[in-house]
């Protein structure tokens, strides 16, 4: 995301599906703004958001609560998955996302 940094990444391409991961974070955008940003960019990729299932809604709604947001998404018929995390802390919004996808994905 423009204007946050970095603080830990994480790929794995000799499994497969690959994984990968990305920590970043933002004392410039809110939890909302780092959420829809990776949102937009993992929907640009093709990834679809699930749509949150009514036995954890309940556990979405308590997770929003205590500042924590999560969305997930699924691609190519749900073999390929992602999440993204958002937490405040400290004054800053930190994200996590995290994907497993094809290898033949990676360009």
């Amino acid at each position: 995301m423009p204007g946050a940094t970095p603080l830990a990444t994480s790929f794995d391409g000799s499994t497969d599906p690959a994984v990968a991961s990305l920590v970043a974070g933002s004392s410039k955008s809110s939890a909302n703004e780092m959420l829809e940003y990776y949102t937009q960019e993992l929907t640009r990729q093709g990834f679809t958001a699930v749509p949150a299932a009514s036995a954890s809604a309940g556990t979405a709604s308590a997770l929003a609560a205590a500042g924590t947001l999560v969305r997930d998404f699924v691609r190519s018929g749900g073999k390929e998955t992602a999440t993204i995390t958002v937490v405040t802390a400290n004054g800053q919004a930190v994200a996590t996302v995290g994907i497993s996808v094809n290898q033949s994905a990676f360009k």
